[in-house]
């Protein structure tokens, strides 16, 4: 099987001193030096999410099954959600649901802006019953980063509970969820957290702890209330309901404070930084982005429309066969029309970005397209020197 370097949205390339986590000797999931283990990778969690009220799970699996735990969890008693989507992840929110039977209303951005909170504003004034705001932060089907901070501040004021898919941003964007006002967070091991995939962070504020336990909740699993209930109860041995993936813990627990002994702020302007010099290469190349302000771009992943002269499933191809970089194509409505390039985690270096400016100006140039080699490399060197 051939080795591509991963330039996706994720999963990321993981370095050799996390997966050595991976491969160590198995590991119980109880007993009192595991739970020493697992109840500090927690609180580097709570300190990467900027959380002291919250409480904070790993549920394994996906990103996915954290963020249907929080629609099962706060689905009791008839409450209102409103959803708001500007991409195919938030449209993912809608359809999750839609089949939980909640009432829902739903507010929809344009693909590739971002959402306006005060469109959010209005529509929590127009309807009082709205007792759940679901978001997503960054938006990876486009590249759009939306206003979380300002979302979140408005759906205080009106005391409903905003739950957020920060899969894509934890970790690599600021995110401040007690001061932000969050009632619940979900992210995933395998992005900017830089661990293979397994493994769903989640953080839920003491608001949303009111909400959930006055409902009448279906589901076991998924049921936070069920994991309150084993910290609680079995604290002291096994503070899980189900088996945990031990290795996936500990490699997590390595890389988070990979992050912190970086500085959670230095990690994130290490993001921004990568991402602003890759996309004013690019823009060198003549390839256009798709998200129009740079203020509303992700610093994680960067989409761009394909060129005149070459589509953009061509140069997704490209660069995957002559140049074994992977990269994804568009989602549903997108599909075939941009090119979607991950910098997170391990990834969001200069190092690891050169390469792909590098094979982008080669297939243009063999595509007819008029560029000068190298042009797109020294655009992104002295984008990096002005920062």
């Amino acid at each position: 099987m051939k080795r591509y370097r991963l330039r996706i949205p994720g999963p990321v390339e993981i370095e050799s001193e996390t997966l050595s986590e991976m491969g160590a000797p198995l590991r119980a999931h109880y007993g009192p030096e595991w739970v020493e283990l697992y109840n500090e990778t927690l609180e580097l969690s709570k300190r990467v999410w900027r959380t002291e009220r919250g409480t904070a799970f790993l549920m394994p699996g996906p990103g996915s099954v954290g963020l249907e735990a929080a629609i099962a969890s706060l689905s009791g008693e008839e409450r209102k959600f409103l959803i708001l989507t500007n991409g195919f992840f938030g449209d993912r929110w809608v359809r999750m649901a839609q089949s939980y039977g909640v009432p829902l209303a739903i507010l929809e951005g344009e693909w590739g802006r971002a959402l306006d909170p005060d469109a959010v504003e209005q529509a929590l004034k127009r309807d009082r019953a709205i007792r759940v705001v679901v978001m997503v932060h960054g938006e990876t089907s486009t590249g759009v980063l939306n206003p979380l901070r300002e979302i979140g501040s408005i759906c205080k004021r009106f005391e409903a509970i905003t739950v957020v898919d920060t899969v894509a941003t934890l970790g690599g964007t600021e995110i401040a969820f007690d001061d932000w006002g969050l009632g619940i967070g979900v992210s995933a091991t395998q992005k900017c957290l830089g661990c293979p995939p397994g493994l769903a962070p989640i953080a839920i504020s003491p608001e949303a702890w009111a909400l959930i336990e006055r409902g009448r909740i279906p589901g076991w699993y998924i049921n936070l209330r069920t994991w309150k209930e084993f910290a609680r109860e079995w604290g002291s041995w096994h503070p899980h309901p189900v088996t945990m993936p031990t290795g996936l813990v500990s490699a997590l627990r390595r890389t988070m404070k990979g992050i912190l002994d970086e500085g959670l702020q230095k990690c994130i302007a290490r993001h921004s930084e990568v991402a602003h010099a890759l996309r004013q290469a690019l823009l060198q190349l003549g390839l256009e982005p798709f998200v129009a302000d740079e203020g509303e771009a992700m610093n994680t992943v960067t989409a761009i429309r394909g060129h005149p002269q070459l589509a953009a499933s061509a140069i997704v191809r490209a660069l995957k066969e002559e140049h074994q970089i992977l990269v994804s194509g568009g989602l549903e409505r997108l599909a075939g029309q941009i090119v979607r390039i991950g910098h997170m985690g391990p990834t969001a270096t200069h190092e690891a970005m050169l390469p792909v400016v590098l094979a982008l100006e080669k297939i243009l140039q063999r595509a007819g397209v008029a560029v000068n080699l190298s042009r797109g490399a020294n655009s992104a060197a002295a984008a990096r020197r002005s920062l």
